[in-house]
């Protein structure tokens, strides 16, 4: 706001002082000039009288001559500020347009109401810094999850677009560096409602400033960034960076795990899917050698995986001095046929593209399948404008760095358990993931379940407050009930997780009974979320299905009911 005034005052200051000059000398004019009454006796006009000719006058309005008709003197007197009076308004009013097309200004204008659109927000929201591809679906996510944001992005065409979106419009959004400490301030970096600070540019080295900024303003604030450089994300580790989300890793090893166990791989793509989406089918990969294209971020660490877990790998790179540390190699373009027949693509089980050219993979799969059609195709995708290409060429697996970062991202700050459930699962036995499947398939029927997290505290503690005053045990069997009918009609859910202090349940079963401050993680339909949460906010109908019975409304009808029930 201090900038906002001092931009004012500085390009309208010579204006308003000319205005006020010629105002004044007009009117105290008009003022001193004798006039003459309808009688003919001598008359002056008064303070009042005077500006309000002189504003009609110069404003071009003109009702005329008020308040009786004027002498040859003050017509005279008229016509020699007239002109006076209409160029200094006429150059007051450009300087306004002027500074209202000011860039600077209309920045600082902006800068003010987004400071004011974040000031309102009353819920716990998140900073999102950098809204591309990545930035747009955790957006996406955290809206269908409720929750808020203000939004921080460069490119002011990006702003425009979307604002132009009626879902993504009702978020504060600014054009400035994320990596500036104002423009972090601005967005509420220090307000107490603030979870978190999200970073999703494709800068590594903006995404770092951004991190240390925020950690050094708000220690203890989440910081969630978005690294590919293996250099700045030890330097983001070292200064305690929460999350550090590299997504050729995340892929590596989700890869690796798909090698190990497709079991485990389908139920934990299911669980980390954008609510919705259809259902990946269990396709495991097959056994033998493969060929890896392009030895770069992303290559080299999916060869990694595959060493680690047995896997005989030939790879390919025009960079001869990346080849060295592989014993299985050839230097050339996958490309190029001649090339992958070196690498024995005829006795290979599958190829992966991983160059940083989306055309160039394209190829790489496309000249793979003329020599050996029976190959298993994974492939690296950089832009979102090929995805039809990519879907096109009919690849088993895309590695898209938008959706493995924002899946990531919304599943750490979304839903907390989710990340301890699945680090469960992959030290389980693959039965135990094929059980979990199995219960699963039915709840999503397809599609990819919601996550919700239940705290029972709060609002949301008070049935099982009313019910541990009757001596009856909530179960967890009660809320995945709908209490809206009378039958038994069980919701489209699954508990994953219950958090009780430092103890967690996986996979808990149905008559396991609920505490308050017990956390407890739901997968299943958006309607058995809204339905959970209504029985919650409902301490009667809680209460009369966990006790077998319809009890009375009201504390008096209670207390009146329980002594009843006390009775010998």
């Amino acid at each position: 706001m201090n900038d906002i005034l001092w931009l004012t005052m500085r390009r309208m200051r010579l204006p308003l002082i000319l205005l006020l000059l010629v105002f004044g000398f007009s009117m105290f004019g008009m003022m001193l000039i004798p006039g003459l009454d309808n009688e003919g006796n001598v008359y002056y006009l008064n303070f009042l009288e005077a500006a309000y000719f002189v504003a009609f006058m110069s404003t071009t309005i003109g009702f005329g001559e008020i308040p009786y008709a004027f002498t040859n003197a003050q017509r005279l007197f008229v016509f020699s500020i007239i002109y006076l009076n209409v160029a200094t308004w006429l150059y007051s009013v450009g300087a306004i347009l002027g500074l209202f097309l000011d860039a600077r200004f209309r920045a600082e204008l902006a800068r003010a109401r987004f400071s004011r659109r974040v000031s309102w927000i009353g819920e716990p929201f998140y900073i999102i810094c950098g809204i591309g591809d990545t930035g747009e679906q955790i957006l996406h996510g955290l809206n269908q999850r409720g929750l808020h944001a203000s939004i921080i992005e460069l490119r002011e065409e990006r702003i425009h677009n979307l604002e132009l979106n009626s879902v993504m419009s009702k978020f504060p959004m600014l054009s400035a560096d994320a990596g500036d400490k104002d423009s972090l301030l601005q967005a509420g970096l220090k307000n107490h409602n603030c979870l978190g600070v999200i970073t999703t540019t494709n800068d590594d080295h903006t995404n770092l400033k951004i991190a240390i900024t925020s950690k050094l303003l708000r220690p203890k604030l989440t910081v969630l960034a978005r690294c590919e450089s293996e250099v700045i994300a030890a330097n983001m580790v070292s200064f305690n960076t929460d999350y550090v989300i590299d997504p050729y890793v995340i892929f590596a090893e989700r890869l690796g795990l798909a090698t190990r166990s497709s079991v485990k791989y389908l139920v934990q793509d299911w669980l980390i899917a954008v609510p919705g989406a259809k259902l990946r089918k269990e396709m495991p990969l097959p056994n033998g050698r493969w060929i890896i294209c392009g030895l770069g971020r992303f290559g080299s660490k999916v060869a990694q995986q595959m060493q680690q877990a047995g896997i005989g790998i030939t790879v390919i790179d025009v960079r001869e001095h990346l080849l060295k540390d592989y014993p299985s190699a050839v230097h050339g373009r996958g490309t190029q046929a001649e090339t992958l027949k070196s690498a024995g693509i005829a006795d290979a089980v599958g190829i992966i593209a991983g160059t940083g050219d989306d055309v160039d993979n394209l190829s790489i799969i496309m000249t793979a399948r003329a020599i050996n059609p029976d190959l298993f195709f994974i492939a690296r995708q950089e832009k979102s404008d090929n995805s039809a290409l990519f879907e096109k060429a009919k690849i088993k697996l895309i590695a898209r760095r938008s959706h493995i970062v924002a899946r990531r991202i919304l599943a750490l700050v979304t839903t907390p358990l989710l990340r301890p459930f699945l680090e469960f699962m992959l030290h389980q036995k693959d039965s135990w993931a094929e059980r979990l499947a199995h219960q699963l398939e039915p709840v999503l029927k397809g599609y990819a379940p919601n996550l919700w997290l239940l705290d029972i505290n709060g609002i949301n503690s008070a049935g099982v407050q009313v019910c541990s005053k009757f001596d009856i045990k909530v179960k967890i069997a009660n809320l995945s009930h709908n209490s809206r009918v009378h039958n038994e009609q069980n919701l489209s859910s699954i508990c994953l997780v219950l958090e009780r202090g430092g103890q967690r349940i996986f996979l808990p079963e149905d008559e396991h009974e609920i505490k308050e401050g017990d956390r407890l993680l739901f997968a299943g339909r958006s309607r058995a979320r809204r339905e959970m949460f209504w029985t919650l906010s409902d301490p009667n109908r809680l209460l009369s299905h966990a006790a077998g019975v319809d009890l009375p409304r009201g504390a008096v009808w209670r207390w009146w009911y329980k002594k009843r029930q006390q009775k010998p």
